[in-house]
């Protein structure tokens, strides 16, 4: 007989120790397809403003950290980067942080008073500060986005983004609702579309004279300059051009679209608690996967030492039995992988309503490699008690 069906045969002989081995895997798969799904939700949400954002090139200031420490960079700076070559145009765009006032009668919330983001921009390019294949998605057509924009430059006036946490107010406050920033009267004027990251839970849209009025900052700074380059031009041989246009006596830092993504993922996956503890959540459930499927093994090979001891009596070498182990162990991958996986796309369902959680093909081979390695090796590690099965334990 094959260790194949041997191993089949033996799992199937007590189905219901079968089943909670399964489970116990499948948890262990859950646990994985969680905390790298909320990884990827990490990666997702470290850029989500930078993707709708419409540059090539980004200019921002020497002490720019990250997103939520910026800093700030003088507006002649624009326009000296403006006027290196292969540059088409170099928008300011300003974020600052205040206090939003929960304008609604909400018991919980209502006249709460949260930290909010607003973004400065141009009201009348709204198409060019934002992505032009995502604007429509982000402010409605054409004729929607025309009449935001003429509300948005009436002074204290502001748009909210519809996924802000609900604690701002909602999505149901009618146009026209006077709140306060930063203890200064403004009006909603409508809603847009972006969304929220770990740095901030609610972003704001306010045009830029607005913007300076109620916020601490020199009217001559801004927080980014949204660099496009021309026709046919490289981003990169730009971005050089930039830095040696602007020279190291001015205090911005040059960046393309890909190095800002990166080090914005960076920060936030390698170099705060968020990303280092669902790194460590992935490495605790692999742990107590291979722990319980290891337990498991082990109890299983201890049960069944005369029969191993039998088959060594008829001449069936330790590789055969090694094989029926691993084979075991595999099947057990399979089934705790399949229902893991089932398990843990309703999870992903339930979880996108706060995080942009989503299954990807490259995760779904990963745990299963990774399931197959845990079972695979708790396997190899319990064999070894296979070697001590003798003849003589049947009498």
């Amino acid at each position: 007989m094959s260790a194949f069906r041997m191993a089949l045969l033996s799992l199937l002989h007590e189905k219901a120790r079968v089943a909670v081995s399964i489970i116990g895997c499948a948890f262990a798969v859950v646990l994985i397809f969680m905390q790298l799904g909320f990884l990827g939700a990490t990666r997702t949400t470290a850029t989500i403003l930078y993707d709708e954002l419409n540059f090539d090139i980004l200019l921002a200031s020497r002490d720019y950290l990250d997103f939520s420490r910026a800093g700030t960079v003088e507006r002649s700076v624009l326009a000296q980067a403006t006027a290196t070559d292969g540059v088409a145009e170099v928008l300011p765009l300003s974020i600052d942080q205040g206090l939003w006032q929960n304008p609604t009668d909400d018991p919980d919330n209502g006249k709460r008073r949260w930290a909010i983001v607003m973004l400065g921009l141009d009201p009348a390019r709204l198409d060019q500060v934002f992505r032009p294949e995502r604007v429509e998605a982000i402010f409605g057509p054409p004729d929607q986005r025309n009449a935001l924009a003429a509300a948005l430059a009436q002074t204290n006036s502001v748009m909210l983004d519809r996924k802000s946490k609900p604690y701002f107010g909602g999505t149901t406050m009618p146009v026209g609702t006077r709140s306060e920033y930063n203890g200064a009267r403004v009006e909603l004027r409508g809603y847009f579309t972006v969304g929220t990251g770990f740095s901030y839970t609610g972003l704001l849209l306010a045009n830029e004279e607005t913007a300076g009025a109620l916020n601490p900052r020199s009217q001559s700074a801004v927080t980014f300059g949204l660099a496009t380059v021309k026709p046919g031009q490289n981003p990169n041989e730009v971005a050089d051009r930039i830095r040696i246009q602007l020279s190291k006596e001015i205090p911005v830092q040059v960046f393309t679209r890909a190095e800002i993504r990166q080090r914005e993922q960076d920060h936030w996956l390698t170099k705060t608690p968020v990303g280092k503890f669902f790194w460590f959540g992935v490495g605790l459930a692999l742990t107590v996967g291979a722990i319980f499927v290891y337990q498991m093994m082990v109890a299983d090979i201890k049960k069944r030492l005369p029969e191993y001891a039998t088959l060594k009596a008829v001449g069936y070498r330790f590789k055969y039995l090694f094989a029926v182990v691993v084979w075991q162990s595999l099947f057990l991958a399979l089934g705790g992988y399949t229902l893991g996986l089932v398990v843990s796309l309703g999870l992903y369902q339930v979880t996108k309503s706060q995080l942009p959680v989503s299954m990807t093909g490259e995760r779904l081979i990963g745990v299963l490699l990774l399931t197959t390695v845990m079972c695979v090796g708790s396997a190899v590690l319990a064999v070894r008690k296979v070697r001590t099965a003798d003849p003589a334990d049947l009498f």
